[in-house]
């Protein structure tokens, strides 16, 4: 029996307003119990009427389902947010293994160490709203931030965890889609988490403006990267944390140095390096740090499987800090551009419009890509 039981929850969503509580939640779970770890977050969408109602589906789902009860936590159309369940639950079905920050998922075993959010979508074309949208984003950064997962590599949708047989979460929505079946993009997903519930204040957006020339693109990327120093959240913050350690200045196999969180630990790294690397020693992240970080004084060479050295090191971490290498294996780290890194590359590559890929390489469209997130 497991013995991991979500009774903190009230806790871990007391910044969002207005959560609810169905009945008996405390001490419902499905037979096995509580959680054996928690490993992550698995997204859904209900693929049900957009006519039914949000507390006749939560009366289902853990009351009279045939599988009940299903999922840990319900989201509705108009943003409510209902908890069910503090023990594992029925939502997973089979799939994996999936690796994770704290270990992988072994095969058909999401229901034990996933905790399962299920949103009301009808799944074949019905448009998100845009507060069930900014809902979702806040329950996953409120249970990551809690429970110290990752969400780069801690967050999937139940495509990821069993691609072929469910198209979950899918719809219109800020999202994007990867299929004709509108599933979501969850690297986009992935990449808003964290800052719905307490934006970064001194954290810039992502550029927006067409990359320039060839001839001048590493400064035009350097220049329009966002300015980050303490306090910042998010993406930007993680990538950035992924090159301090590929620098040596961060632990590189601990993931908790990889949280986006733009504190302490983060600010005497960053401090660091500018004083190793010569320059001023301020803990803001801006355009020359940026430059220090990628080691641009040499310039950012196109490498290729095979490839050896501190360049592939820095890609790597990067393809990390987008969530497609695990952050806590540190073999992924090794400067070798092997199969490993090749397969993680290329789906990289196809996710972020550098087809033809395999073969693979890194260029500037990929470098560009890998800091700011660019999609060709």
């Amino acid at each position: 029996m497991g013995s991991i039981w979500l009774r903190d929850l009230p806790t871990a969503l007391a910044g969002i307003p207005d959560v609810q509580y169905y009945a008996g939640w405390e001490y419902r779970s499905r037979s096995s119990g509580g959680f054996d770890k928690l490993l992550g977050i698995l997204c859904h969408h209900t693929a049900t009427s957009p006519t039914g109602s949000f507390s006749g589906y939560c009366k289902v789902a853990w009351t009279t389902h045939s599988a009940k009860p299903v999922a840990s936590i319900n989201l509705g159309r108009a943003g409510e947010i209902m908890v069910g369940c503090a023990g594992a639950t029925n939502h997973a079905g089979v799939g994996g293994p999936r690796d994770m920050s704290g270990g992988t998922v072994p095969r058909d075993s999401g229901n034990r160490t996933l905790i399962g959010i299920e949103a009301l979508n009808n799944g074949v074309g019905e448009p998100w709203p845009d507060v069930q949208q900014e809902r979702y984003l806040a329950l996953v950064t409120a249970l990551c931030n809690h429970y110290g997962f990752v969400a780069g590599t801690d967050v999937i949708s139940h495509h990821e965890y069993t691609p072929g047989r469910k198209i979950d979460p899918a719809g219109p929505s800020r999202f994007g889609s990867i299929n004709r079946s509108g599933t979501w993009d969850m690297n986009i997903f992935r990449s808003s988490v964290g800052g719905v519930i307490t934006p970064p204040p001194t954290t810039e957006p992502p550029p927006t403006t067409e990359p320039p020339p060839n001839e001048d693109w590493i400064t035009w990327v350097m220049n329009n990267q966002p300015v980050l120093r303490k306090g910042s959240t998010g993406v930007f913050v993680k990538r950035m944390q992924h090159l301090l350690a590929a620098a040596g200045f961060m632990n590189e196999g601990n993931v908790g140095n990889y949280d986006g969180q733009f504190g302490s630990g983060t600010d005497t790294a960053l401090r660091n390096f500018q004083k190793a690397a010569g320059g001023v020693v301020d803990g803001v992240c801006g355009p020359w740090t940026w430059g220090a970080l990628m080691h641009t004084i040499d310039g950012i060479p196109t490498i290729k499987k095979g490839a050896q050295g501190a360049d592939v090191k820095r890609m790597q971490h990067l393809l990390a800090a987008n969530g497609y290498l695990s952050e806590g294996n540190t073999a992924n780290y090794d400067g070798i551009w092997g199969n490993g890194t090749d397969t993680a590359k290329a789906k990289f590559d196809n996710a972020h419009g550098l087809a033809p890929s395999p073969p693979t390489d890194a260029g500037p469209k990929s470098w560009e890509s890998l800091l700011n997130g660019w999609k060709w």
